[in-house]
Parts: structure tokens; C-alpha cells; sequence
């Protein structure tokens, strides 16, 4: 007979809360400004033009600038747009936009992260002023 303890999943849990409490030391707080230009900034336009979400880019669009609206009212709460089976959001932890949707035709969901953070975004803006 197997002895299995039956607290084993609290082993891992101090790394997720370690990783949490580093995150938030290290959190950005962008200003409106600065969360607007970069949901709006060609990089993440160019990024939400290449997912096959099954919506119209434009609708993709509308749904970036509800985040905008939504995360400048509350900027410490994430948010997220649904258009069908298809959903748009922001992770106001590590200020990064992510997607989840079903391939057409496929039974897997794709839920990629766009690599164009906002701390990226700031650090292009800060070269390109220096």
C-alpha cells in the first residue's frame, strides 16, 4: 500500500506565491497614457492581425480599446473581450495582452501571449527619446 501524503500540493504552492510576491514588487503602474499607446501601438495591431480568431480585425480592434477603457478605470483588475468562442484580455500583473480561440476545423484551443509587453513598449519609448 502506497503511503501518499495528503497535503503533497501545498509543496508547490510557496514558488507560486514566492512568484506572485515577486511580480507585484515589480509591477509596473503605468500612467493612461502609457497603457493606451501601447495597446494601440502598431506592434500589437500586427500581432492581433496574424491570429486566425475567426473575427473580423476590426472587431479585434474594438476589443483592445474596451481593455483600454476598462483597465484605465481599474488598472489593477485583469480584463478580458469574448467575441463567440474567441477572447482578448490583458494581465495587469505583467501588463501583457493574450488571446485564446479554436482553430476552425481543429478541437485545440490556441491561447498564445503577445511577446510585446508593456515594459517593452516603455523601453522602445525610452531609446527612442535618448
Amino acid at each position: 500500500m502506497l503511503n501518499i501524503d495528503a497535503h503533497f500540493h501545498q509543496l508547490f504552492k510557496p514558488n507560486q506565491d514566492n512568484e506572485k510576491t515577486a511580480l507585484l514588487a515589480n509591477r509596473l503602474n503605468p500612467t493612461n497614457e502609457q497603457i493606451t499607446t501601447w495597446l494601440q501601438s502598431p506592434q500589437i495591431k500586427q500581432w492581433l492581425t496574424k491570429l486566425l480568431m475567426g473575427i473580423p480585425n476590426d472587431l479585434k480592434v474594438e476589443a483592445v480599446n474596451t481593455i483600454i477603457k476598462n483597465v484605465i478605470r481599474t488598472p489593477n483588475k485583469d480584463c478580458r473581450v469574448q467575441f463567440g468562442s474567441s477572447t482578448i484580455g490583458v494581465d495587469v500583473l505583467r501588463w501583457q495582452l493574450w488571446a485564446s480561440y479554436r482553430l476552425p476545423y481543429a478541437s485545440t484551443v490556441k491561447s498564445p501571449d503577445c511577446p510585446y509587453t508593456l515594459k517593452m513598449h516603455l523601453d522602445d519609448e525610452t531609446q527612442k527619446t535618448a
